[in-house]
């Protein structure tokens, strides 16, 4: 790894951080089209894709010794909201202090998002010609349901896909399998009665009640995965009722279930139907419907593959190698599919989403390292 410009490649971040993803709305295409004219400038086939209004990924593309199949490396470009809590630092200027740099997504993850470009950009510059085509996807929406991952899977983006380098913040250690998420939402029916009657009415958030301590009451029926343990649930929003002097008549509550590796959508279900079933057979005014609105598959990387062994060569030192309990656009990417990935990113992966979000510009100026390494040596 040749030595590079530690200024240049911090401006490169500050540009990032400096305009303003938050999602919603995201705008991301205004970043997007920033970035493609920095890759047109390094000479690297370029560009932007447009997902809805103001929304886009950008696809850039290092053609390599070998032309398939083809390594993703890919982070995304939008960020939580700043928060209610006041920062001590402009949360998009980009602050620096020491060793830290500040702002909102230079952990998660417009810091992994500069290292891969710049360490594409070093490539270019050196003439250094990967083992494998490479594609860049930095994608929008990922904080509000991976919308421009689905979109480049959706587009055939993946058709040629042998591996994947996710770039989340991961603390500098090897993330090799995230659980999934299955959100679902329950409505409960009710009949609305006046307070003082409630003889006359069904009270639906009692329903909810009810439902939530029977679902509470079960445990998941498998044993626990190597990196992730066991699967987990939480009922994370309850709510019903229009006035305190009324009998509800309708209420909903939804769960958060994180999966992991070989758990099914149809296994949830007989999780929820359970716990209808129990609350049925003790109220036969029960009435509930569920629904989801979120299945993120869980992902891990085959075991022993050569993937694991790469990161760690272009990282000079065997990795500590651990799995995480959050979702990547590896979901939607990978899709359930037995392909080769990893997750490495400078970002301390406990900064994600914090006020005062920061990035250790040393570890920052490593990553562009090991990006490059990885690139430039890795065969699939």
């Amino acid at each position: 790894m040749p030595d590079f410009d530690k200024d240049e490649a911090l401006a490169l971040l500050k540009l990032l951080v400096s305009t303003n993803t938050v999602n919603p709305p995201g705008n991301e295409k205004i970043l997007a089209e920033k970035m493609a004219e920095a890759f047109v400038r390094e000479g690297i086939d370029v560009r932007v894709d447009d997902v809805g209004p103001d929304r886009a990924n950008l696809i850039a593309h290092l053609p390599g010794e070998k032309h398939s199949p083809v390594f993703l490396i890919t982070g995304h470009i939008d960020t939580v909201p700043v928060g209610g809590i006041q920062w001590q630092h402009d949360p998009f200027r980009c602050d620096t202090d020491g060793d830290f740099v500040y702002g909102r997504g230079v952990a998660d993850m417009k810091g992994s998002v500069a290292a891969l470009m710049y360490a594409m950009f070093l490539l270019k510059r050196n003439g250094t010609i990967p083992k494998q085509d490479v594609v860049f996807c930095a994608t929008c929406g990922e904080e509000r349901g991976c919308v421009g991952a689905k979109a480049f899977v959706d587009k055939g983006g993946m058709r040629e896909i042998g591996a994947v380098l996710v770039g989340e913040p991961s603390n500098a250690d090897m993330l090799v399998a995230h659980k999934g998420a299955i959100w679902v939402r329950v409505k409960f029916q009710g009949k609305t009665a006046h307070g003082s009657m409630p003889h006359l009415g069904i009270n639906a958030v009692n329903m909810a009640v009810k439902f939530v301590m029977a679902l509470n009451a079960q445990t998941f029926d498998c044993k626990p995965d190597k990196w992730l343990g066991m699967p987990t649930f939480t009922v994370n929003t309850l709510n019903g009722g229009v006035a305190t002097n009324v009998i509800p008549d309708f209420a909903e509550c939804t769960i958060d279930i994180r999966t992991i590796p070989g758990q099914t959508k149809a296994d949830v279900e007989s999780f929820i139907k359970k716990a209808l079933k129990t609350v049925k057979t003790e109220d036969n005014d029960f009435d509930a419907m569920y629904e989801f609105f979120l299945d993120a598959p869980p992902v891990a990387c085959p075991e022993g593959d050569g993937i694991l062994d790469a990161l760690d060569r272009a990282a000079g030192k065997h990795l500590l190698r651990r799995g995480v309990n959050y979702y990547t656009d590896a979901s939607e990417l990978i899709g359930g599919a037995n392909l080769p990935v990893v997750i490495y990113g400078p970002g301390d992966d406990k900064q994600a989403h914090q006020p005062d979000e920061y990035l250790s510009l040393t570890r920052f100026f490593d990553a562009i390292t090991v990006y490059y390494n990885l690139m430039s040596e890795y065969r699939i």
